[in-house]
């Protein structure tokens, strides 16, 4: 009940928020937005439509690769099915926190134990994770040598901090997967310093659950390590997958009459979503608008780009969690 209750209030929030976003996006320019629009070519869209069921499709066999091997019989359409659904409870919590639980419940349905999917779904995070990494570096290498983007920008440098920290994450998950004797004897010194703080209650409760944590990522890293056939298809699944997802803007602007490079549409969105990630509103919202805002105001201004924003974020976000929740309702029914 309390779950629904939260669910309601991050929905109510999210509308709230988008609203003010569009508010805020066309009031300067609301005549030359709405002609744009009127105007804009469909085929390009539909070409966009196409990219964000690739980027879909190729998370899902990223996932299914991991799923696969604790359960021989599982089905890619099952994995689409659960990468959509995941799709909409990422997209109404905060950091994107409410899909995995969710996935693990379905798989749990399916007759996969909560600890092989907690496993499977792990690895998968990691390997995105690198993946992001990848093409952030990309990135800003291009825009090293291209000037893409101003170096007077202001959120470059916010940019720059989100890359450093989705690199220490890393090399943390790396450091956590080399020695599981090293890794407890560390942990058990961090929990006995926390632990000395009188205000901490359910201390062995908290030390269990964070020991069953820190076994989970052991043996889903030691599983990468044995398959790694598996790790580096999932790395060039989830890149293709995020190459898919920033390359959206290019056709979104083709579908307005204007051009940009597709070089150009890769690292602009690559710089944005990294924007998103230090947003704590359900999918970025606000964060994401304005980072897009900025960047592409490089290169349109005006009832373009307000335009371009929100035909970007319609197929970026919503269309994802409304093909999600369509699922979703689908899938309640046929419980």
């Amino acid at each position: 009940m309390e779950k629904k209750k939260s669910n309601k209030l991050s929905i109510l929030l999210l509308v709230i928020v988008a609203f003010i976003v569009i508010f805020f996006s066309l009031k300067d320019n609301l005549d030359s937005a709405i002609d744009y629009l009127l105007n804009m070519n469909y085929s390009w869209i539909l070409l966009s439509v196409i990219l964000v069921l690739l980027y879909i499709f190729f998370q899902s066999l990223s996932q299914y690769r991991f799923l696969k091997e604790v359960k021989k019989d599982y089905k890619l359409s099952s994995c689409l099915k659960l990468m959509t659904i995941a799709m909409f409870f990422n997209a109404i919590t905060p950091f994107s926190s409410g899909g995995q639980p969710f996935e693990m419940y379905l798989l749990n349905k399916e007759g996969i134990k909560v600890s092989d999917s907690a496993n499977a779904l792990l690895q998968n995070f990691i390997t995105f994770q690198f993946s992001l990494i990848f093409m952030g570096l990309i990135s800003i290498v291009f825009n090293k040598f291209l000037y893409i983007i101003p170096n007077d920008l202001v959120l470059k440098k916010i940019v720059i901090l989100g890359f450093i920290i989705n690199v220490s994450v890393m090399l943390i998950i790396l450091l956590l997967s080399r020695g599981k004797s090293l890794n407890t004897k560390i942990f058990n010194k961090i929990f006995n310093f926390i632990f000395s703080f009188k205000f901490i209650k359910n201390r062995e409760q908290k030390r269990k659950k964070a020991e069953k944590t820190l076994d989970d990522f052991y043996n889903s890293t030691a599983i990468m390590k044995n398959n790694l056939k598996n790790t580096i298809l999932s790395i060039i699944f989830n890149t293709l997958a995020l190459v898919c997802l920033y390359m959206v803007p290019f056709f979104v602007f083709k579908a307005f009459g204007s051009e940009i490079r597709i070089i150009d549409s890769i690292v602009l969105s690559a710089y944005t979503f990294l924007i998103g990630s230090f947003v704590p509103i359900p999918g970025g919202t606000g964060g994401l608008e304005y980072g897009f805002m900025t960047f592409f105001g490089v290169y349109a201004e005006g009832g373009l780009l307000s335009s371009a924003m929100l035909v970007w974020r319609l197929l970026t976000y919503y269309l994802g969690m409304i093909i999600g929740g369509i699922t979703l309702v689908t899938y309640r029914r046929k419980e």
